[in-house]
């Protein structure tokens, strides 16, 4: 049975080296594996997004449906709709996947505004959106990519709500982020030369980057932090805020790609902007710990802080700073100064 037809599927393989992990995802990236559209890249770029937000199931790591096509569905919006890049070959039928003719409708039908990003749209015409994504992906590629990996990264039921990555896929993933996602965005690249235009093909890497564009209002992580627990000093000097308060992600956005309220700490702007994208000394790894701890550790947390914290455990942000810094992003031990 051919994987895109597959309706489950277990982990063939839990004692999985990290060359077979390489050899499995350059076989992916590679001409050699079947691909009439982008949904292969996407589908791996949803889930090294997500990879630090995964749910503790004992020996896997869940990642539900909703969170890998909720971003998968923010990407190629952003892709088709605002930069305007075709994500399949011709077929002898039509020029456009399922996804992209998807997002065209709800553009023409809801008449949506060009260039108009994903988190702009209302959430009614989001979450329509979004199920139509999740089915179409649930169909077409969920199956073919565990197919292609031989069983060895996730295991699968499409009655099921998401997918079960085995400890040593989460952490090769973890590890590796940043290294996948550029190898991802190159094979995804060269796919994208045959299928579109020259000028929409201008600086087609960073479009592919961008198309999970990061959050320009963190108001509400400032709000929560601020008001509710409080923090009314900035996390790296100790000094007071004032009005003129920063929400930073701890751990850098150009290696996280998410929003997390583990991962955010309010700062000064002089702080802030010294920080700017590297990481800081490994001694702040213990006190954003110990803040974390403290929030978990209330008997009178909210629904929706509980929500924040699902997949977060002790020892995550120390194993993230140590990838962060083998994939190049530098520390700033100055900061204070």
């Amino acid at each position: 049975m051919p994987g895109w037809n597959l309706k489950e599927g277990i982990l063939t393989e839990l004692e999985v080296s990290d060359d077979e992990y390489w050899s499995l995802f350059n076989f992916v990236f590679s001409d050699a594996c079947r691909k009439t559209n982008t949904y292969k890249f996407g589908l791996i770029k949803s889930i090294c997004d997500q990879i630090y937000d995964v749910h503790d199931d004992g020996d896997q790591f869940f990642l539900s449906y909703e969170k890998i096509f909720s971003k998968f569905a923010e990407n190629y919006w952003n892709l088709v709709n605002k930069y305007k890049l075709k994500q399949m070959s011709y077929n002898g039928k039509s020029e456009y996947s399922k996804i992209e003719l998807i997002i065209k409708a709800a553009v023409e039908n809801c008449e949506i505004p060009e260039n108009v990003g994903f988190q702009a749209l209302c959430d009614k015409n989001r979450s329509a959106i979004i199920k139509e994504v999740t089915a179409e992906c649930k169909k077409c590629v969920v199956g073919a990519l565990y197919n292609d990996f031989e069983g060895k990264l996730y295991a699968f039921s499409l009655r099921g709500d998401g997918i079960f990555l085995s400890e040593g896929a989460c952490r090769f993933m973890a590890k590796y982020k940043m290294e996948i996602e550029k190898l991802n965005y190159y094979a995804w690249a060269r796919f994208l030369e045959k299928v579109n235009d020259d000028d929409a093909l201008i600086r087609v890497l960073e479009k592919l980057d961008m198309a999970t564009p990061q959050r320009k209002d963190l108001s509400m992580y400032r709000d929560i932090l601020y008001n509710e627990f409080q923090e009314n000093t900035c996390f790296y000097c100790g000094k007071r805020l004032n009005k003129n308060v920063h929400v930073d992600h701890f751990i850098p956005w150009t290696f996280v790609k998410n929003d997390n309220l583990w991962n955010f700490v309010l700062a000064c702007p002089k702080c802030n902007l010294k920080k700017s994208g590297n990481l800081v000394g490994r001694e702040y790894v213990v006190k954003i710990d110990s803040r974390n701890a403290s929030i978990m550790n209330r008997s009178t947390l909210s629904s929706s802080i509980r929500v924040e914290f699902d997949g977060y455990y002790d020892g995550l942000l120390d194993r993230m700073w140590s990838y962060a810094k083998m994939s190049g992003i530098r520390e700033r031990e100055e900061i204070m100064t």
